[in-house]
């Protein structure tokens, strides 16, 4: 493992995003930082933090990632899915077109967190994100809620990697809110895209508009579409839970991310369907 990669100080930007003097901010710049960030949440469900991950820590997370991808490490996740990550097993199903019944093709590579873990490369991301209390306090506080890294061994935290072809289609995710760490964005195509607090909008469709131009018209009453530009290093916090999103499909190069998540509940497990959809167990 690369000594850069042995704590927070070494991957975290702390010059530009003071989280760790929460509790001895003698200069106010950390609560400077929280008040802007609970201000962009509360407006678009979406905070993005250019460089907060330093250069040094982003290459050490690309090249492990990479490595492991080429020792064949990951699932080549092709399922089918709603937006809601759900449907398995109902009985009522509604009409043909409705939300829940239009399936959506999503590809990707997923290298999940028992395999980040077992590798002698990849650091330890549960110590590094999921337990430091700087950065739990600074996203509890940025949600404005308590929130407890979820317990799923599988999906707790994960790499993504999308290739040419690749994207992650309309979705609500099922943990409340996420964290992603941008390692290396494609060079065309691969745009994130959401619509803010749009969930209770796309539940009360009948039927499911696929376009996205489309969509965006028709939540345009009620949410605007948002297409952050997110670059290496950057740190999002987002409520995927309440906006509807997606991946766009990478058409040049490769995008890498990792995604730790968080809810409002201890010991919170992703259910068998996303489980099986997405990571193949």
């Amino acid at each position: 493992m690369n000594y850069i990669m042995n704590s927070t100080s070494c991957c975290i930007n702390y010059s530009k995003y003071p989280i760790d003097q929460f509790d001895s901010d003698d200069d106010g710049r950390y609560h400077a930082l929280l008040q802007s960030c609970i201000s962009q949440m509360e407006r678009d469900g979406f905070v993005s933090l250019s460089d907060f991950l330093l250069p040094d820590a982003v290459n050490a997370l690309t090249s492990s990632i990479q490595h492991l991808e080429q020792d064949g490490v990951g699932y080549y996740s092709t399922d089918s899915h709603n937006v809601f990550l759900d449907g398995d097993g109902e009985t009522d199903l509604p009409p043909s077109l409705h939300p829940r019944q239009i399936q959506l093709n999503s590809s990707k590579v997923i290298i999940n967190a028992k395999d980040l873990l077992r590798s002698g490369e990849v650091p330890d991301l549960d110590a590094l994100f999921m337990t430091q209390k700087s950065i739990l306090h600074f996203i509890s506080s940025v949600m404005q809620t308590k929130l407890y890294p979820s317990t799923d061994p599988y999906g707790k935290f994960y790499a993504n990697i999308f290739h040419e072809g690749d994207g992650l289609n309309y979705h609500f995710d099922r943990s409340e809110y996420s964290i992603s760490l941008i390692l290396q964005p494609s060079e065309e195509g691969g745009e994130f895209q959401f619509l803010p607090h749009s969930r209770k909008i796309i539940e009360s469709w009948d039927e499911m508009i696929l376009d996205i131009d489309d969509i965006a018209k028709a939540v345009a009453p009620h949410s605007q579409m948002k297409r952050p530009t997110l670059a290496a290093g950057d740190l999002y916090l987002f409520r995927g839970q309440n906006s509807l999103h997606r991946v766009s499909e990478v058409t040049k190069g490769k995008r890498i991310n990792i995604i730790l998540t968080y809810n409002t509940e201890p010991d919170v497990r992703l259910n068998p369907y996303t489980l099986q959809k997405f990571f193949g167990v």
